[in-house]
């Protein structure tokens, strides 16, 4: 099923801009927006489905123990 967007197209998106010239950005429709933006929400497969030993494991396994490790440094 299609994600659609949270909001209308024309919305004012307040609070959004971080430049300090800048405007808030105004929300155009889901079209506009490239496809691989509404794959961010699908949830990723758990490591333990994924292949032993692939690069795509590994790089993960490590980011998740280097998150686990500062987390643990921050208590």
């Amino acid at each position: 099923s299609k994600v659609a967007s949270s909001v209308a197209a024309g919305t004012v998106l307040k609070g959004i801009n971080y430049m300090k010239e800048g405007s808030d950005p105004i929300a155009k429709e889901d079209a506009d927006y490239p496809a691989w933006l509404w794959t961010l929400l699908t949830p990723r497969p758990p490591t333990s489905t994924m292949e032993k030993g692939s690069k795509q494991r590994l790089r993960r396994v490590n980011r998740e123990t280097i998150r686990n490790t500062n987390f643990m440094k921050s208590q």
